[in-house]
């Protein structure tokens, strides 16, 4: 294995906080090649194991704990621009991790007698998006229009994806608008779709609802324990654009969904509409970043 491999393998774990884990890969592949950079890796992984017991019996405050892993990120990271260009192979523990693909699912709807939505540009670029990112081999898109109640139940169950994204019509404490065969408005509401996701809480990660006044769902759907992005007000097409364009290249980046929920609101900032208007919950409440 070469020095790039095993770098663009740990920097995700890094960036995640994996480092307990991103320390056994670079032990594993410096092992018998540089008692150094081994010695330097054992001392980072004893920090990190002292302060976690003492994060779990409060012996520290949370603020001196993130600071301490902080500096341990640092530290590890250094250490990558001293790797050497060859090192063992971890070649199954890489392949493993890479074979673990993050599914993204795009629903839209946009049935008759309402606003058209660009939907089809929303998906392109999400597609753009990852397509150009540097981790894009770790992210398989798939998408379904004109969606159903059945067509997305359907979906989920088929496709067991970690994120799901939606895009067409909120409508408030109603729920999301969606389609019937003749493609008329139905009205999924909120507590179908509070129902639905529970089911799938298991392993779904993060839902985004690029639809207007879906905080509502939102709030309810985060309560499982999943990222939930929803909307506080309508939301113009561009700013929804936007957003999702800024939101899938960071991930793509390895980023976090946090992170990357800063970065959609960094790439729509330029709508000063709709500055304030995506919101990301967690256990029923709004994430403050």
């Amino acid at each position: 294995m070469t020095k790039q491999d095993i770098t663009e393998f740990v920097k995700p774990l890094i960036i995640d906080g994996k480092l307990k884990e991103a320390c056994q890969y670079l032990t594993d592949y410096t092992n018998g090649i540089d008692k150094y950079i081994e010695r330097d890796l054992l001392i980072q992984a004893g920090i990190i194991n002292q302060h976690e017991r003492e994060h779990t019996n409060k012996l520290i405050s949370k603020e001196n704990y993130n600071m301490a892993l902080a500096q341990a990120r640092y530290a590890i990271t250094q250490i990558l621009d001293r790797l050497p260009e060859q090192g063992n192979p971890v070649a199954d523990a890489l392949n493993s991790a890479t074979d673990q693909l993050t599914n993204i699912l795009f629903l839209s709807a946009n049935p008759k007698n309402t606003s058209q939505l660009r939907l089809g540009e929303e998906l392109r670029k999400i597609k753009d998006s990852l397509a150009a990112s540097t981790y894009r081999h770790k992210f398989s898109l798939s998408s379904e229009s004109a969606v159903r109640v059945p067509t997305i139940t359907k979906a989920l169950q088929s496709q067991r994806p970690e994120i799901v994204h939606f895009a067409g019509h909120g409508i408030g404490e109603e729920g999301l608008i969606v389609e019937n065969d003749l493609g008329d408005i139905v009205k999924f509401p909120t507590a179908g779709l509070d129902r639905l996701f529970k089911r799938f809480a298991e392993h779904l990660q993060c839902v985004v609802m690029n639809a207007c006044y879906s905080k509502e769902q939102a709030e309810v759907i985060s309560k499982h324990g999943i990222y939930v992005v929803g909307m506080n007000k309508a939301i113009g097409d561009k700013a929804a654009l936007d957003f999702s364009v800024g939101f899938y290249q960071s991930l793509g980046e390895g980023n976090d969904y946090e992170f990357a929920f800063d970065m959609a609101m960094v790439n729509n900032s330029v709508n000063r509409k709709d500055v304030e208007t995506p919101e990301l919950w967690l256990n029923g409440k709004v994430v403050q970043l």
